[in-house]
């Protein structure tokens, strides 16, 4: 079975960036959604495995389809240097 580290820090990237594209705080997305700060924080960092439902709540507090979620995590996945730790 694949490692799917990699996708995770690219999808806690991918919400990351959403949520600055929107000009938020963490706080501000976990007011809008219910999900704790500290899960997005989690989230963002690569650090655990989502539930269906904690994506629905964030897709739907960021505007944004799950399918385009996705598909961002799917291009940051496969940029040069996406495996480590904040694919910086």
């Amino acid at each position: 079975m694949p490692d799917a580290t990699p996708f995770l820090r690219a999808l806690g990237r991918a919400l990351r960036e959403r949520r600055e594209e929107l000009g938020l705080t963490q706080e501000a997305v976990s007011l809008r959604t219910g999900v704790p700060q500290r899960r997005i924080w989690e989230l963002e960092a690569g650090i655990g495995n989502p539930t269906a439902r904690t994506l629905l709540r964030l897709v739907s507090g960021l505007d944004m389809p799950c399918s385009e979620l996705f598909t961002r995590a799917e291009r940051i996945a496969a940029l040069p240097g996406a495996a480590t730790a904040d694919g910086d």
